[in-house]
Order: C-alpha cells, then sequence, then structure tokens
C-alpha cells in the first residue's frame, strides 16, 4: 500500500539545473502532499524547498563510482516502495539516461517529468556521436550496475512516457502543449545601480577564439560610450580557460572579475547592473524573464553565423533583448 505522500525526485549535475529545481519545487511542489530530494553533483546550500538531498561526490573515480552507485540504489528503492516523480533535464547524463530508458517506470507508481534546461528545451539538439564519450557512459554504467542506451535526441519531449514539461518559456518550449507547465522566474524587487554593467564571457562553441575577441571589443566599445563613473564586472564561465577577454580589453579599462562557479542568476543581486552585455546565452534569457525591463541585455554576434542560432533570434524579440551582429 502506497502512502498519499508522493516524493519528487530532483537529478541535478549543473548549478542552472539546481537552480530550476528549486524553482519547480518551490512553485508547484511546496504542500504536505510531497516530499522533494534533490540528487545533484553540484554542492548548493540552497535546499530551503527539498526534504533532503544527496550529493554525488566527484572528486576522485573511486568516489564518483561509489556514490553514483548508492544514488542510483537510493532512487530505486523509492521507485519500488512509494508513489514518486522524477524530473530530469534531459537524458545525456548516466542516471538520467538509466531512469528515462532502462528502469522499468511502468511497473511503478512512477511518472516522469522534464524541467527547463537553457536553450536545449527550444529546439530538437541532436548531440554528436562521439565514440570514446559513449563508450566511457557505457562502461561506466556498467561499473555502476546501470545501462545505458544511446539516443542523439537527448530532449525527447514528445515521447508518450514523459508526463509534463516545466518551462520557463511554454510559447517556445517543445512538446505537447498541453504538458507544458510554466515556471515563473520574476524577481518582482530588483534596484539596479545605474553605474553598474556586467559583461557575461565564456567561449561560445560555434565561435573561434578571434571571434570572441571582436565580439568582447565590441562590447568594451559599446560600454566606453556610456557617460558618467561606472563600475564594470566582468563574469566569464568557470569551465573557460581561455585569456580571450584580456586580449580584447586593450584599452585596459577597469573591470572587477567575478568568474565564479555560481550561476549568474543565483549571483546577479549582488552587483545589481543595470546593462548585462554578452554573447546569445540561456542566461540572457533567464534574466530577461527574472528582471523584464529592469536590467537591460545586450546580445552580440557574428552576423556570418546568424544562421546557426536561428532558433533563438524570435526569443530574444519577444523578451525585447537587444541583438548586434557583427
Amino acid at each position: 500500500m502506497y502512502s498519499s505522500i508522493r516524493t519528487n525526485i530532483f537529478l541535478s549535475h549543473t548549478p542552472l539545473q539546481n537552480f530550476i529545481s528549486l524553482k519547480v519545487a518551490q512553485q508547484f511542489f511546496s504542500s504536505e502532499d510531497f516530499k522533494n530530494l534533490l540528487v545533484t553533483s553540484i554542492p548548493t546550500s540552497d535546499i530551503k524547498f527539498f526534504d533532503s538531498h544527496v550529493l554525488i561526490d566527484k572528486n576522485s573515480f573511486v568516489h564518483k563510482t561509489i556514490n553514483t552507485f548508492r544514488a542510483k540504489k537510493k532512487i530505486e528503492g523509492i521507485l519500488k516502495k512509494q508513489r514518486a516523480s522524477i524530473f530530469i533535464s534531459h537524458t545525456s547524463p548516466l542516471l538520467d539516461n538509466y531512469f528515462f530508458y532502462v528502469f522499468p517506470l511502468e511497473k511503478y507508481d512512477v511518472d516522469l517529468n522534464f524541467y527547463y534546461e537553457g536553450i536545449l528545451s527550444f529546439y530538437e539538439y541532436r548531440e554528436p556521436y562521439d565514440p570514446k564519450k559513449h563508450l566511457s557512459r557505457k562502461l561506466f554504467g556498467l561499473l555502476c550496475g546501470m545501462g545505458y542506451q544511446r539516443n542523439p535526441v537527448i530532449f525527447p519531449a514528445y515521447d508518450s512516457k514523459v508526463h509534463t514539461i516545466y518551462s520557463i518559456l511554454p510559447k517556445f518550449t517543445l512538446g505537447p502543449k498541453e504538458k507544458i507547465k510554466e515556471i515563473s522566474l520574476l524577481q518582482e524587487r530588483y534596484a539596479a545601480n545605474t553605474s553598474n554593467i556586467l559583461i557575461m564571457g565564456g567561449k561560445p562553441t560555434l565561435l573561434e577564439n578571434e571571434e570572441v575577441i571582436q565580439l568582447y571589443r565590441e562590447m568594451i566599445k559599446q560600454i566606453m560610450m556610456y557617460t558618467g563613473e561606472l563600475k564594470i564586472y566582468f563574469k566569464g564561465h568557470h569551465a573557460d580557460k581561455t585569456n580571450n577577454f584580456d586580449i580584447a580589453n586593450n584599452h585596459g579599462i577597469s573591470v572587477e572579475d567575478i568568474t565564479q562557479s555560481n550561476p549568474v542568476e543565483d549571483v546577479i543581486e549582488q552587483y545589481r547592473p543595470f546593462a548585462v552585455f554578452s554573447y546569445p546565452s540561456s542566461g540572457l534569457i533567464n534574466l530577461k524573464k527574472m528582471y523584464h525591463n529592469n536590467i537591460e541585455i545586450y546580445s552580440f554576434y557574428k552576423k556570418s553565423k546568424e544562421q546557426d542560432l536561428s532558433k533563438i533570434w524570435p526569443i530574444f524579440k519577444e523578451l525585447g533583448i537587444h541583438v548586434k551582429l557583427l
């Protein structure tokens, strides 16, 4: 006999996924009818809407293997004994892939759901076949007692087993419209400092280093047109090892580097910029949904590669994100 309380299990592998999981738990499952469990490989202190959480420590291969196996066993134990729901962002990670394709969900009182994963939610991305990567996933899955099934479409939004899709932009999200529920990111109180500007950096996949440097130079040029005293922050991507921004900043404008692993959505209110400059990214969409007209957002890209991001431009237009094509 199942308990009347439903257990929601959120699988997360990035800071953004932690952030969105929290929003879904808060907005849809904060009553006493639910228990929320976060299973994540990214440490987070913001767990107030989760009844418990499991951290998959990946500091070593041994820790990663043991902790992944334990997480899998814990989740299976819940699914087999309780009314439960699983929430994943896409099917590429091993745990997510296993519970989507391999674990017999149909035998138990379990439903499977997707939650927003940035731009990936808006088009049918096909993951390129990398023999080494997929062999590694299969072998690691065997060590952890999990099968792995490759499917290049890692957001199968129209699969019949999908119960609900949670997204910040239902209008543009893939999947049956009757299955899509809207997550609100709106932050009604945001007092921008009219002297503060944020540059968001990183290494866009489709651009070469020289192209990224050109984008940065144009951002800096635009910023220098502002009058008055400015405080400029630069938040690079913590995984970007290039020095593209330093090369671009040959004018030597004063910039405070605030690069960190926390997503911009978590930290922006510490710096309160009135304007954000960057290349096209999910982060710009998220910020505009959070602060609407309280923040101006400028996105820079190469005109010669405009068609590569054809799915994004209508979203930017809808949200009022300014696009500068070079």
